[in-house]
């Protein structure tokens, strides 16, 4: 089943079991719910909608709660999957139909159902990047502020800032080390040398799946994986490209710190940049 999701509808293409709008409200999604198990008969029920962030975040929620088989598509990938299929119109159920029948090609599998823990933490750690952001942009103003008033209210604001910062700090430690799954992964992370806990359970929260998914697959779900572009006799470079960008994000500066304090990665760093690797190269 097919669901093109925007702030306040939810556009549906279930095939013979149903077709239309209904509200993108917690009445709304209870009752699709509710309507697409009655229609199915026992069937088992498989819905499947673009990851659209905070949008699509309460379908997936309640898809897990009712025990339904939900999974996040990569936008790109359907947005390709339409234009391979001539789709140049673009309306709510045009969209719906296209991820409907996408699902039916690839068959994509169920996505992680993250726990209540592992919802919060991930709360928690886009809490804290916010403040994060707000203190090193107040930060960068401070200099071209020339009243008095107006820097004494910017330095009041960053004080504010850094002390949520660090109350989030504690309650992402305590949720950690209330959850036996989240302390096993974390304490795993966290014993790599260039690692801390606090980018431990951040990448624990931008990548749930973490423990499931082999070396390849968490290579490209943090998009580190390098695509060759090969054709006939030419050879071009390989990229990277897709994967989580806040999770690359929070694994750069460790990165860093590994190739200059971890032996084993500093060594594999080295012998990378020793055979012509660029230092970006060599890192990812």
């Amino acid at each position: 089943m097919g669901i093109d999701i925007s702030k306040d509808t939810l556009s549906v293409d279930a095939g013979d079991l149903f077709k239309g709008d209904v509200p993108n409200t917690p009445k709304g999604r209870a009752g699709l719910v509710a309507r697409l198990r009655k229609a199915a008969r026992g069937a088992v029920l498989h819905l499947c909608f673009e990851s659209t962030g905070p949008y699509g975040a309460p379908l997936f929620e309640a898809c897990c709660k009712a025990g339904i088989r939900a999974s996040l598509l990569n936008p790109a990938k359907v947005r390709h999957f339409a234009k391979a299929m001539s789709r140049s119109a673009k309306t709510d159920p045009i969209d719906a139909s296209v991820i409907r029948h996408f699902a039916q090609t690839r068959k994509p599998a169920p996505s992680h159902a993250p726990g209540a823990n592992e919802r919060r933490i991930r709360q928690l750690v886009l809490a804290r990047d916010a403040l994060t952001k707000n203190v090193v942009q107040l930060s960068g103003t401070l200099d071209s502020l020339t009243d008095a008033g107006a820097k004494k209210h910017a330095e009041k604001a960053i004080r504010m800032s850094k002390g949520e910062i660090r109350l989030l700090d504690r309650q992402i430690a305590e949720t950690v080390k209330g959850d036996e799954r989240l302390e096993g992964l974390t304490g795993t992370l966290a014993g790599i040398d260039g690692v801390g806990a606090l980018t431990a359970a951040k990448v624990v929260a931008l990548a749930p799946e973490l423990g499931t998914l082999g070396r390849r697959g968490s290579a490209a779900l943090a998009g580190v994986a390098p695509f060759k572009r090969e054709s006939g006799k030419y050879k071009g470079k390989a990229f990277i490209h897709g994967g989580r960008a806040s999770l690359r994000q929070a694994l750069f500066m460790p990165a860093m710190v590994a190739i200059r304090c971890n032996t084993v990665l500093k060594a594999a760093y080295e012998k990378l940049v020793k055979a012509g690797k660029p230092h970006k190269v060599a890192l990812v």
